[in-house]
């Protein structure tokens, strides 16, 4: 009878863990991360099978005249192929006509650069500026005055000086005043089996309102006065010191970067990463991001939607961090709603009533303030955990059907425990209602400690009272 291998039942787990994390978490970058990471996989095989021949001999058994399969070897090449053919179209489709390399040599073209004449004009105090930029990357900086001054400098990929220079000719600059508008245009990126990417450098008066379209290029906007409205298929987007709001639709980016904004910051698309701070208004992000988010001081609405998760807050003073696995919230005015599938929350100093929803997900709650508002979390598998200062004042119903129930607050909260399931419950004063869900899981009420609560409150703990001096005594 011929040996079974290790190598089929485990590709069958890889390919039900791939479809599995895809089910739970479509966030995640997985056609990414197969197109970068994919050689592992021969890696793995090649080691699987390096063991079962090992412990083929050490078991005295006849060796395998091959050590892979002919067989296997039709699946690797397969593989192999089309990963490769996967890798290489995506690769070209970024860069294409050509950073493509052999030996060093860019075989679909070479990059000529260009420098466009600096386009110097009078704009509107308080004008609005539209930017058309098809590839390449722009910087708009506000300025005193009415200048307004354009100048850019162009990349052509081609395959000889030539067509570069007749793809250059095409790809003119165009700077159009009409009225209180100012028009930049760059809208050709390929021309003549050419690529023309334009880089731009803007001063605009400060007074000025920003709109930018683009497919691939990054945006930075700095000391504008208006507000900035952007549409990109790919890019970076940074703003700081805008005086209305922003808004952004963006297919696909790598990081949106705002800070010190007046308005409000509306952002609608997917990416990475996402950085807001020193927002005066409010904050709307909707789409898929896999990538880190952090809220700092944001002073009105907040609210996140996302296809797994949900999160909304009437302030977020202090910051908020959000991952595909985990969120934190730590001084923001409620009412606080969270509802995600799987997310481990933490929420610390949060004033105002408080509704957490969880498929799973662990949930820790501390609250170094006495005055609490309605407290409502629910997690269907997670432990919850609130730690609450000794004066505080409330009813609680805390119940969990698959787990232990801890009480290290106050032994007039009454515990009822069995071989499955606890609940905590009972009443300190006229206190909000507190009520504490959770299906599988420990659910824990315990006393916040000086320090965590002098640490959440960013004081520093008192320190004890120093010894008395030793009384004298007579001999």
């Amino acid at each position: 009878m011929r040996r079974g291998s290790l190598v089929g039942p485990l590709l069958l787990i890889l390919i039900g863990v791939v479809f599995l994390l895809r089910n739970i978490r479509p966030d995640l970058p997985l056609f990414d991360l197969f197109v970068t990471w994919w050689p592992v996989l021969l890696i793995v095989w090649g080691a699987l099978r390096v063991v079962e021949i090992l412990a083929t001999y050490f078991r005295g058994r006849p060796l395998p005249r091959a050590g892979v399969a002919g067989g296997e070897w039709a699946v690797i090449i397969l593989v192999t192929i089309f990963a490769m053919s996967v890798w290489g179209v995506k690769r070209w489709t970024r860069e294409l006509p050509g950073k493509i390399r052999i030996g060093g040599v860019e075989v679909f073209g070479e990059a000529f650069d260009y420098t466009e004449p600096e386009v110097v004009l009078q704009a509107a105090a308080q004008g609005r500026l539209i930017v058309e930029n098809a590839r390449g990357n722009t910087r708009i900086t506000g300025t005193d005055g009415t200048e307004l001054r354009v100048l850019g400098r162009k990349t052509v990929r081609a395959l000889d000086r030539n067509a570069a220079d007749r793809a250059s000719e095409k790809a003119k600059l165009k700077v159009v005043r009409n009225g209180d508008t100012v028009q930049v245009a760059h809208a050709e990126d390929s021309l003549e089996g050419a690529r023309v990417s334009m880089d731009l450098e803007i001063t605009a008066p400060r007074g000025s309102s920003i709109e930018f379209r683009g497919k691939y290029g990054d945006l930075e906007v700095k000391d504008i006065a208006g507000e900035v409205i952007v549409d990109s298929d790919n890019a970076g987007l940074r703003v700081e010191s805008v005086g209305g709001r922003v808004k952004a639709d963006l297919r696909r980016s790598d990081i949106v970067r705002a800070m010190k904004v007046k308005g409000d910051v509306l952002l609608k698309g997917r990416g990475r990463d996402v950085e807001l701070e020193d927002i005066a208004g409010g904050v709307a992000i909707e789409g898929s991001w896999s990538g880190e988010l952090i809220l700092k001081r944001i002073a009105r609405n907040v609210r996140f939607e996302s296809p797994r998760t949900e999160v909304r807050a009437a302030a977020v003073p202090g910051e908020m961090r959000l991952t595909l696995s985990q969120l934190s919230l730590t001084q923001a005015r409620g009412p606080v709603e969270i509802k995600a599938e799987t997310k481990d929350v933490q929420l610390s100093d949060i004033a105002d009533s408080i509704t957490v929803d969880l498929e799973r997900g662990d949930v820790e709650l501390r609250q170094p303030r006495p005055e609490l508002g309605r407290t409502e979390i629910r997690t269907r598998s997670g432990d919850i955990e609130l730690a609450l200062p000794a004066a505080a004042r409330f009813r609680l119903r805390a119940t969990t059907d698959r787990g232990e129930a801890v009480n290290d607050f106050d032994p007039r909260l009454k515990v009822d425990q069995d071989d499955r399931k606890g609940v905590i419950e009972g009443s300190l004063g006229a206190g909000p209602e507190i009520r504490l869900e959770t299906q599988r899981g420990r659910v824990i009420v315990r006393r916040l400690t000086p320090a965590e609560a002098s640490a959440l409150l960013g004081r520093p703990p008192q320190a004890p009272p120093p010894p008395e001096p030793p009384k004298a005594v007579n001999q």
